[in-house]
Formats: C-alpha cells, sequence, structure tokens
C-alpha cells in the first residue's frame, strides 16, 4: 500500500478517535450547565476537530 495513502488515513483516524473521546467527555462532564454543553454540541458539530481542541483546552485540562 502506498505510505501517500496510508499517512493521511491515519491522520483521520486519530482525529476522530479524538473528537469522539472528547465528545464522550462532554456528554459525562457535570460541571457544564445545560446552556453550556448546548453550545459545546453546537460548536462540536459545526467546527469538528477544532471545536474538540478547543474543548481540550479549556475545560478538560481544567478539571483533571
Amino acid at each position: 500500500m502506498n505510505p501517500l495513502i496510508v499517512l493521511p488515513i491515519i491522520c483521520t483516524l486519530l482525529a476522530a478517535s479524538f473528537w469522539l473521546w472528547m465528545a464522550w467527555d462532554l456528554g459525562g462532564n457535570t460541571r457544564l450547565s445545560s446552556t453550556e454543553k448546548t453550545y459545546w454540541i453546537a460548536a462540536f458539530l459545526f467546527l469538528n476537530i477544532f471545536a474538540a481542541v478547543f474543548y481540550y483546552v479549556y475545560e478538560y485540562r481544567t478539571r483533571r
């Protein structure tokens, strides 16, 4: 298999896994109000991986 095909597939799978991990954490985050969760969900749907990175930096890391 051509490495030029494998590398984008691996990067896509890693990004999708990270997005799902942050979306799962958002669902279980009890510190956020329902309004904040609604805003985060909208961001996750429209901004995808960028919202997941932003969520990781500003919500996930501050809780741990």
